[in-house]
């Protein structure tokens, strides 16, 4: 089975960039200490926008995300992050290395 990829863009509310990187780093480094599924998880920012963090998450497939979303720390980091987010588009994907063509 394909791992599952999440890439999630979010917007960030001015002056809470700091804050939501200091907790989405803490979650990162919590998800890859408990979850050995996660195969990848990226925080970034884009070069020419200072608001705008960009998550690129990698899972070894459906049931490890679905573990993931349904993690007590997820649901913290959910609600420690909601009103520091202005807008949230998340797009899954599954990866296809593998392919011959």
């Amino acid at each position: 089975m394909p791992s599952v990829v999440l890439f999630v863009n979010l917007q960030i509310v001015e002056g809470e960039i700091d804050a939501f990187v200091k907790r989405a780093r803490e979650h990162r480094e919590r998800v890859l200490a408990s979850e050995p599924e996660c195969q990848r998880f990226d925080i970034s920012i884009p070069e020419d926008d200072e608001n705008t963090v960009n998550l690129y998450e990698v899972y070894a497939d459906e049931a490890a995300f679905q573990h993931h979303l349904e993690t007590p720390y997820m649901k913290a980091y959910m609600e420690d992050t909601t009103s520091m987010i202005k807008s949230r588009e998340r797009t899954k994907a599954r990866l296809k290395n593998d392919l011959i063509h």
